[in-house]
């Protein structure tokens, strides 16, 4: 089938309609990830304290800590938008049947599945925080 905005087919590795629908979604993608890597990075510095471990001892080790940390978070989150590009790519190999039912269930799992992963962190620091204790 031609598409009629470009006339290309749509049979390709990335059909123009998945494209759209997928990259529509991606600032919201991104807004998460960043929202919750720095939820994780919050939880992990308040364990420290909590624990009474405190993790820098002056504000100037605190900025330099969490700019590397952060630098570090945005380099993931370009491997997590590119990992984003399987949404549109099984879309294309697979061609469900239900395709609004596929991109809903993708969507969901990708995005819940990548906003639980910056806080493996702080549940790791926790056990090894209870095991010093």
């Amino acid at each position: 089938m031609a598409s009629l905005d470009t006339g290309r087919l749509e049979t390709g590795f990335f059909a123009s309609d998945a494209w759209t629908w997928w990259q529509a979604k991606r600032l919201r993608y991104n807004l998460m990830l960043a929202g919750s890597g720095w939820a994780a990075y919050f939880v992990a510095v308040g364990l420290n304290y909590g624990f009474g471990h405190p993790v820098w001892r002056d504000w100037r080790g605190g900025l330099g800590m969490t700019i590397f940390l952060g630098t570090v978070w945005l380099v993931i989150m370009g491997f997590a938008n590119v990992a984003f590009l399987l949404g549109p790519a099984v879309e294309g190999w697979v061609k469900p049947p239900d395709v609004a039912r596929y991109r809903r269930t993708a969507w969901a799992m990708g995005l819940w599945g990548s906003a639980v992963v910056p806080f493996i962190f702080p549940l790791v620091q926790f056990a090894l925080l209870i095991a010093k204790s």
